[in-house]
């Protein structure tokens, strides 16, 4: 079995802006020069993801001034009162542009977890932020809404504003090990990148609830985007399964194929020709109900947000009984093949998929604040929106409390029951 690193220990304060990064407005400057006078809004802060994010922003860098802002001011206060003196709860409806924009005057940076977001056409938190010059991230995991936040990328740029789509986990984490895993292949002339797979496990709904519930079932409807040797295909969700290995502690899992916006835009920026991206939870009869939703349910149905809302609300109790039984625990395997038919991956597990998405989301919130972003909307793979000295210390910082956190080793060296093809050769 292979050697894991285990990144459990404390990180020490935040570094100094990323040599990389392009200048900075002098407000921004002077913003990130001092730690203590960061301001960190966590929009949804109130729910499992914000919330998760803001105690892990908390413990990374007590320093750090987080408003949660959500709806329930009574939850929203109590989580405000056990994260310390530097934590305060906003009350805040994003819906009302006029709100926000009046909460945003005074943040340095905010945090858009209050997802779902399919079926979003608008991208209101990115535009208040843009308006109002704040730095922003976002947790969204939806295709269409992270190249809808893509398209404001020069009012950022022209306003001096960084700002990441998709960082979370998955995405977010995810895209970050396919950046390092293409980087180092391209760096030690491993041969040219072919294909990048990403793969994905979550007992039950990871603890995150009826939002990531919900988002499941709103991905039913859409196409699988993917690409097979530079030519753009489309699938149906939830097929094309196949059975991956996450190493000790969750050994093989059924995956299946999911339109996840890592795919589109890997391809994009790591120029991998193909590219494809599934994903499996647990129990397993819990898979069976996912493609019989796929195969049965109207697209219109699916669609409807509405509809799928009162659907979760039907099926969540009975998800929520079998998640105390299923646990939380997430595993992600990202995979790169390369010309000369050498394979490397990178694998993540935690045993707490709502604490470790809080660690990742706020692995990127330092990135930006320590200058690692450029102006402009960027995606976490490129080297403008985490700059490549800089990945080491987010993926250290994403990995705290992992009971397997590996980078760019053979698959063999992972996996529970690796094959030996003679002469102590695994495959």
């Amino acid at each position: 079995m292979a050697t894991v690193v285990r990144a459990c220990m404390p990180l020490p304060p935040a570094a100094v802006a990323s040599s990389s990064a392009a200048p900075s407005t002098d407000a921004q400057a002077q913003r990130r020069s001092s730690s203590s006078s960061a301001r960190v809004l966590v929009l949804g802060g109130t729910g499992r993801v914000g919330g998760s994010t803001a105690t892990a922003l908390s413990k990374l860098r007590p320093d750090l001034n987080i408003l949660i802002a959500g709806r329930n001011l009574e939850k929203g206060e109590s989580l405000a009162s056990k994260l310390g003196d530097e934590s305060e709860f906003v009350q805040v409806d994003i819906r009302d542009r006029n709100m926000l924009e009046e909460v945003l005057q005074d943040v340095d940076l905010v945090v858009h977890a209050a997802g779902p977001f399919q079926r979003e056409n608008e991208c209101t938190v990115l535009q208040a932020a843009i308006a109002t010059k704040t730095a922003y991230i976002d947790v969204c995991d939806d295709t269409d809404y992270s190249w809808r936040a893509k398209g404001f990328h020069e009012q950022a740029k022209d306003c001096g504003i960084p700002a990441i789509t998709t960082a979370g986990i998955y995405p977010g984490v995810s895209n970050v090990m396919a950046a390092e895993l293409v980087h180092a292949a391209r760096s030690e002339n491993a041969g040219e990148p072919e294909r990048l797979r990403f793969f994905y496990y979550t007992a039950g709904t990871g603890g995150a609830g009826p939002t990531i519930l919900t988002t499941s079932f709103l991905l039913l409807a859409e196409d699988v985007i993917a690409y097979n040797k530079g030519e753009e295909i489309k699938l149906k969700p939830y097929s094309g399964a196949l059975s991956i290995d996450f190493g000790k502690g969750v050994r093989k899992k059924d995956v299946y194929l999911l339109n996840l916006p890592e795919v589109k835009s890997a391809y994009k920026v790591l120029g991998v020709p193909t590219v494809s991206a599934r994903f499996g939870t647990a129990p397993f009869f819990w898979n069976w109900g996912m493609q019989a939703f796929a195969n049965f349910l109207p697209v219109e149905f699916l669609r409807d947000k509405n509809k799928v809302l009162k659907l979760v609300g039907f099926v969540d109790p009975f998800v929520r009984a079998i998640d105390g039984i299923a646990g939380e625990r997430v595993s992600m395997r990202v995979d790169l093949d390369c010309s000369n038919g050498k394979n490397t991956i990178g694998l993540f597990s935690h045993r707490k998929l709502s604490v470790s998405v809080g660690y990742a989301t706020a692995a990127f919130v330092l990135a930006v604040l320590e200058g690692s972003t450029q102006p402009g909307v960027w995606f976490p793979e490129e080297p403008e929106g985490v700059a490549i000295e800089s990945r080491k210390v987010l993926l250290e910082r994403a990995s705290q409390g992992t009971t397997i956190f590996v980078m760019n080793k053979p698959s063999w060296m992972i996996e529970t029951d690796p094959k030996e093809v003679g002469l102590g050769i695994y495959v």
